[in-house]
């Protein structure tokens, strides 16, 4: 041989060719397999307006190439039940987290039943039985009115509504909300360690305030009859046990003359639920 280190040098070049290919080809294969690689997705069966309550029979689970995954697509039926849809989603679209917002971010009419309606009552610490009215309870309506004509006052309670769920009380829903809701970077500063539990009673007392307004639900007909009855007379809240076996319960309208117990006539006189004192004059 004429020139062997000639001979070396191209055999040392061809070898170092060979496994910068081979690491190449190698290096493309992962990335194709990767690509392809089969990932279980949730595709939706028919056309999902937006505000729709999901459930497992509006989605399937598919094998999708990871290529052509949609960011953040779900993976698992559990992962959209209990879920309101924030926009359409159409059919074979991939269902993805953006697109769906939990229940306690969707609003109270998410909660309200079909064919029910939520109404808001004007209250006071009284009508919330002081305070201790909870979203979730159950209450009886019971209203006040005046029968009477003319000089002559005929006085009577009845309970209009029996056993209606409690959905808010003024702006509790029963529920946490951003301003109650603590995350680990406030325990981890330690500049708003003193702060946090402040911050919490304070929230509590707020809570603790007498709540001017409490949220029924009620159907439409139902509903319509107490805003009636909230312009004619006085509405009070009655709290049911929450051991009540029987829903409805069969009652008399309370009158002057059985609350008393006394035959003669009762003249009414309104008073004002509340006094305004001011300062300075007379």
């Amino acid at each position: 041989m004429k020139n062997p280190r000639a001979l070396l040098f191209a055999l040392a070049v061809a070898v170092v060719a060979g496994i910068a290919q081979w690491r190449y080809v190698a290096g493309r294969e992962r990335a194709l397999l990767w690509q392809s690689a089969p990932m279980a997705t949730l595709v939706a069966l028919q056309d999902v307006p937006a505000h729709f309550r999901l459930d497992e029979t509006l989605v399937e689970v598919v094998d999708v190439p990871q290529r052509w995954r949609q960011p953040r697509a779900l993976a698992s039926v559990e992962d959209i039940l209990g879920q309101i849809t924030a926009a359409p989603i159409l059919q074979g679209e991939q269902v993805v987290s953006t697109k769906l917002v939990r229940a306690d971010d969707a609003g109270l009419a998410y909660f309200v039943q079909k064919k029910h309606r939520a109404v808001t009552l004007a209250a006071d610490d009284l009508s919330t039985l002081g305070g201790h009215l909870k979203p979730g309870n159950a209450v009886d309506v019971v209203g006040t009115f005046d029968f009477g004509q003319g000089e002559t006052s005929d006085m009577r309670t009845v309970t209009l509504f029996q056993n209606v769920r409690v959905l808010a009380v003024g702006s509790d829903v029963g529920r946490p909300t951003p301003a109650t809701i603590r995350t680990s970077a406030d325990l981890a500063d330690p500049g708003s360690g003193s702060d946090l539990f402040g911050a919490e009673r304070h929230a509590e007392a707020h809570h603790a305030e007498p709540s001017r307004s409490v949220t029924l639900e009620l159907t439409p007909s139902e509903a319509q009859k107490l805003l009636l009855a909230q312009e004619l007379g006085q509405l009070s809240l009655t709290l049911r046990s929450l051991w009540e076996a029987e829903r409805f319960v069969d009652l008399d309208h309370a009158t002057i003359h059985t609350a008393l117990g006394v035959p003669q006539q009762v003249r009414y006189q309104a008073r004002p639920r509340y006094r305004l004192i001011q300062s300075g004059g007379f």
